[in-house]
């Protein structure tokens, strides 16, 4: 943490305050009254509750700041689940080759999200003497169930946007399971 020296004005309040440490050490051993305790008491009670005000508004800042991440987690979860699913009812798979420059791109944008997520799986497939492209596949009830967290979590706006990602999910997850039994 970098820290500014103290001001002029802070040193100023440093001296006024070791100065009256001072004076009411000076009274309170003469007169036995205890004002510096009572004084000092008294400010730390007051340094107290305001740093107990510090501490809550950090919580409360921590707490914001790990919604506004998942929120997030929950965005890019979302897009990507959204644009696979779309490629999967436009194509009927997810072959990604890394020849295609936009294919690279996506590819790559899958892989750190969703398969480091373990949230997919992706197969090396060689069509050709070194060339290979690559399949997702995408585990939808992952996807699905972090997508359900982040609902439960988020503001009702929010929350409807990521339930209309769900159903495209599930349109696709019951489109795979006909495709499958046919």
């Amino acid at each position: 943490m970098n820290s500014t020296p103290p001001s002029l004005w802070d040193r100023l309040h440093l001296l006024l305050l070791r100065g009256l440490s001072i004076v009411l050490a000076v009274v309170d051993g003469l007169f036995g009254v205890r004002w510096g305790e009572r004084l000092l008491l008294r400010m730390a009670g007051h340094w107290q509750a305001q740093l107990e005000e510090l501490d809550g508004a950090l919580a409360r800042l921590e707490a914001e700041r790990e919604m506004v991440r998942l929120q997030a987690e929950a965005l890019a979860i979302h897009s990507a689940a959204v644009y696979l699913s779309g490629r999967r009812l436009a194509r009927n798979q997810l072959r990604f080759d890394p020849a295609d420059p936009r294919d690279d791109e996506l590819l790559t944008a899958a892989i750190d999200l969703l398969v480091v997520e373990h949230l997919a799986e992706i197969e090396i497939v060689e069509v050709e003497p070194e060339h290979y492209v690559y399949d997702l596949e995408p585990d939808w009830t992952a996807i699905r169930a972090r997508l359900t967290e982040a609902v439960n979590l988020a503001e009702p706006e929010f929350a409807d946007w990521l339930r209309e990602g769900l159903l495209l999910i599930d349109k696709v997850v019951s489109s795979e399971t006909v495709l499958s039994v046919k």
